[in-house]
């Protein structure tokens, strides 16, 4: 009985319809874990596995740059452009910074000693370097990358749909001196 009237129920009719009513909440929550375990979770490993490998790509391509400019101590236009079209092809859409940092010797004076202090200054700027005018580098010279993930991948929207876990979008910087 899906409908009976309360004054003329007994007691039976009451704990029958509350062990259907229970029993037809139990499948309905049954059918959704189901759900959860069988398409959502599998799914959601999927894609952030894919996600975990793009970044440590990212990462690779970032190092594999930095050696290489601070080895030949020269930045060219290919080595930026080689730097663009790895991070592009690791599935990832990024915001990339190249700086160049010189060193810069300043005396200071305290309590009348004088000592010379080394600072690093961001010198050039990379983005209009040319296949004509490459950037040379010198001896502890520092060149730091820095990588910013422009959009959310699929990965990490899902993620905080299914768990409300926000993880922030990738965002990293390397840098190396030049030897």
């Amino acid at each position: 009985k899906l409908y009976f009237n309360l004054e003329k129920a007994t007691t039976s009719e009451h704990i029958a319809m509350n062990k259907y009513s229970i029993d037809y909440l139990n499948k309905i929550v049954s059918v959704i874990l189901i759900f959860l375990m069988l398409v959502v979770a599998p799914l959601l490993m999927s894609y952030m596995t894919s996600e975990m490998v793009t970044e440590r790509v990212a990462l690779n391509e970032v190092s594999q740059f930095i050696d290489r400019v601070t080895d030949k101590q020269m930045i060219t236009k290919s080595d930026i452009d080689d730097l663009y079209i790895a991070l592009g092809a690791s599935g990832g859409i990024y915001d990339v910074d190249v700086k160049r940092y010189i060193v810069v010797s300043v005396p200071t004076t305290e309590a009348g000693v004088t000592s010379v202090k080394n600072v690093y200054v961001a010198a050039d700027d990379i983005s209009n370097i040319s296949e004509d005018n490459p950037i040379t580098l010198n001896l502890s010279d520092v060149v730091q990358v820095r990588v910013k993930e422009v959009s959310l991948s699929q990965a990490k929207r899902l993620l905080y749909a299914v768990l409300r876990v926000d993880e922030g979008k990738l965002d990293f910087t390397l840098a190396g001196s030049v030897r």
